[in-house]
């Protein structure tokens, strides 16, 4: 009885870790009088194949402890549970947590890591748009919107997952940014803080929004716009699920004359420049499988912004982002998810209205358009069927990059929005309206979190296209 709750265990804890671990387990030895099948005690935590990442940065995502008794079926929960959070951290290929060294009533737990690579000191080419789209099909893949440059990127610097970045930008936007940021500076591994300063000059600005566009003007000899800021951020994470966040900065914004003129209402007041103190705050809440691309489980975000304290700058800003993840039986997976936001007071100058159709917040069909408010949000329900998987080989001599693994989901999905436009520019029709797309699509899911969206989409208006979106859910 005992040898089979042992060897159950294990193959559910194998099961749990997704591989088997490097570091083999042995058999448990022949039952001895008083050996039982009650609660198993973890002799030691095991942990192998890491290089640069310090061992108490693994040790602290793994939920079981050494020399704690734990029933069967807690075993295999925090099995499963530890391996999440080691993948949610974003240091590692792929991370195996198994049990092993049966002796009596005791085990080892090992946990095996297989470590990213962490530098990418690489020439940086991207387009300036909101989405490949937009540039293909407006801009004819113009060469005047993308951005190129150095950009330095170093993740896990000194081993406690701390994050540098170098960017050295030209072409449609010249930049200059320094950011760094550490997780965990003390004892409790539970505090973090980081700093930011940027510079960036643009020649060519989006300075209204008409027939639910954006509209830019463009000058090659001269700058028209001008922004800086410098920050500090504090972090606290006392598990691995929540995530405090707060920054406390300064923002500096200018724009030529040029530009005030067409859109007197870009600031408060017809101004052309601004400064202000910058505040926020975020709260998250990561209780999924895998972050990059969740197929089980929960998110929330709360979020808080205070741009300036009366005077020229002068916004509340509320967020409210919410998912849930279901697994289904045939390899079927449904997601919903939820974003809604709020500006006060209502009257805003156009620089704080950008809401919908703008970063990660749009409807999948209106990729062309955007929407500007003070208030809305969207709705997104997505149903995925897994129909390919496989890890190419890629013939190299490593443990972390001898294969490469490939997912395959094709979906099907719906969307809906509303944004609230206090005052909408003529010919913009997409405010105080509500909307609706839907389509089909392939997600291809790999290594590093890349993740490359194709869909076919469509929406209300009638129009009806394929989109290619990468790196994003």
């Amino acid at each position: 009885m005992g040898h089979t709750v042992r060897y159950l265990l294990t193959f559910l804890c194998l099961s749990a870790s997704g591989q088997m671990a490097a570091q083999p387990w042995h058999a448990p030895p022949p039952l001895t009088p008083g050996t039982g099948v009650g609660p198993s005690t973890i002799r030691h935590i095991l942990i192998t194949g890491q290089r640069r990442t310090r061992t108490y940065i693994i040790a602290r995502e793994v939920t079981l402890e050494e020399g704690r008794s734990y029933r069967v079926a807690d075993i295999v929960s925090q099995v499963r549970t530890s391996r999440q959070n080691l993948m949610n951290t974003a240091l590692f290929v792929d991370v195996s947590v198994t049990p092993c060294n049966w002796e009596g009533d005791t085990l080892d737990i090992a946990v095996d890591v297989k470590e990213r690579w962490y530098w990418w000191p690489a020439p940086y080419v991207k387009p300036v748009d909101r989405n490949w789209n937009v540039w293909i099909d407006e801009y004819d893949l113009s060469l005047d919107r993308v951005n190129y440059g150095i950009k330095l990127k170093g993740d896990n610097v000194t081993g406690r997952n701390d994050k540098l970045n170098i960017w050295l930008l030209d072409g449609y936007t010249e930049q200059v940014t320094l950011k760094y940021f550490n997780p965990f500076v003390d004892r409790t591994l539970r505090h973090g803080y980081g700093f930011e300063f940027s510079q960036a000059f643009n020649r060519e600005v989006n300075f209204a929004t008409r027939t639910d566009r954006q509209q830019f003007f463009k000058d090659d000899r001269r700058f028209l716009r001008w922004q800086g800021y410098a920050g500090l951020t504090y972090s606290y994470r006392k598990g691995s699920i929540d995530r405090h966040t707060a920054r406390l900065g300064l923002r500096t914004d200018r724009i030529h004359d040029t530009i005030r003129a067409m859109n007197p209402a870009f600031f408060r007041n017809r101004l052309d420049r601004v400064a202000y103190p910058e505040i926020s705050y975020v709260y998250q809440r990561f209780d999924v499988d895998y972050i990059p691309y969740p197929l089980k489980g929960r998110t929330i975000e709360l979020s808080f912004l205070k741009r300036g304290f009366g005077g020229p700058m002068d916004l509340w800003q509320f967020g409210l982002k919410a998912a849930r993840y279901w697994t289904l039986p045939a390899r079927l997976f449904l997601s919903t998810s939820a974003d809604a936001a709020l500006k006060l007071p209502l009257d805003q100058p156009f620089v704080n209205q950008p809401l919908l159709g703008y970063g990660d917040s749009f409807l999948r069909g209106l990729e062309y358009y955007v929407v500007d408010g003070v208030a809305g949000g969207h709705l997104r329900n997505t149903l995925r069927k897994e129909v390919a998987r496989f890890d190419l080989r890629t013939g190299l001599r490593s443990r972390t990059y001898g294969s490469i693994p490939f997912r395959f989901y094709a979906k099907v999905y719906g969307d809906a929005g509303y944004v609230y436009a206090r005052n909408p520019a003529p010919g913009n029709t997409l405010g105080n309206r509500f909307l609706r797309t839907g389509g089909l699509g392939l997600d291809i899911v790999t290594i590093y979190d890349w993740v490359i969206r194709l869909e076919y989409s469509f929406n209300q208006l009638g129009d009806k296209a394929f989109y290619f979106h990468k790196f994003s859910l």
